[in-house]
């Protein structure tokens, strides 16, 4: 039986502004179960980015309640690697040990040993201008997964790549998160991206967000996100939501 990490109950957000208030999130509720990959998609500006930062702990919920039934912080994984220039890259992944107090020689042997298992060891002496993006990238990941989240929360991480980069990466961090048997939720505008790297997709409404749509993936052969790109059944989750996205869109904009 599976084991519930996340749950959202009936969760409403609202941001207070000096001179007007803006829901963002309306009774949205859902649950993740551990080792799931989850997708969200949604008009752009519905506030899928918003739950994230709750599921991070960064904001509270104006009304609902959210829990995440681990003892450790979520990882956050952002849009842009945010390396530090002045650090290696061994320096660079031990960064999320020393701000948390957990740079034990343990911990910093097991960063060490994630930098090695997927293929970067080579250049932890190197510093982040001399990496691409995509590696520099995984770097990031790695910095995230050193401090041992149980949970991942993956925000548009490969839109700053370029396109066969970005599908070259989600195949690798696909395979990684796999690996280390994480549980990840994932938001993106990209919805072949959603479909190929998820067990699940939920899609938001316009704002403010609530959840209108659920889809379970089941896609047939090679389970890589690369693969599941040609499996029969693709295209007709990505009519599916997109139908359902753009719906939305036509919506919001009358």
């Amino acid at each position: 039986m599976a084991h519930m990490l996340v749950e959202a109950n009936d969760v409403c957000l609202t941001y207070h502004e000096p001179t007007a208030e803006t829901r963002a999130i309306e009774h949205l509720s859902f649950q993740i179960n551990q080792g799931e990959f989850v997708a969200i998609v949604g008009p752009s500006g519905c506030g899928k980015t918003s739950v994230l930062s709750l599921l991070a702990g960064l904001m509270e919920p104006s009304e609902g309640e959210i829990h995440i039934y681990d003892d450790k912080k979520p990882g956050y994984m952002l849009q842009r690697d945010h390396l530090l220039d002045w650090r290696t890259i061994e320096g660079n992944i031990m960064l999320g040990l020393e701000v948390k107090h957990m740079a034990t020689p343990e911990n910093r042997a097991y960063a060490l040993f994630l930098l090695d298992t997927y293929g970067l060891s080579e250049f932890r002496h190197h510093y982040p201008r001399q990496l691409s993006g995509g590696m520099r990238q995984k770097v990031a990941l790695i910095r995230t997964l050193a401090t041992s989240p149980e949970l991942l929360l993956l925000d548009e991480p490969f839109s700053a790549l370029d396109y066969q980069t970005r599908l070259r990466v989600a195949d690798e961090i696909h395979s990684i998160l796999r690996r280390e048997g994480k549980t990840a939720i994932l938001v993106t505008h990209d919805i072949s991206e959603a479909i190929s790297m998820s067990d699940r997709v939920l899609v938001f409404s316009s704002r403010p967000a609530t959840l209108k749509h659920e889809h379970i993936i089941r896609l047939s052969g090679d389970n890589s996100p690369l693969g599941r790109r040609n499996a029969p059944e693709f295209k007709d989750y990505f009519d599916m939501i997109w139908k359902e996205l753009d719906g939305y869109e036509k919506t919001s904009a009358q």
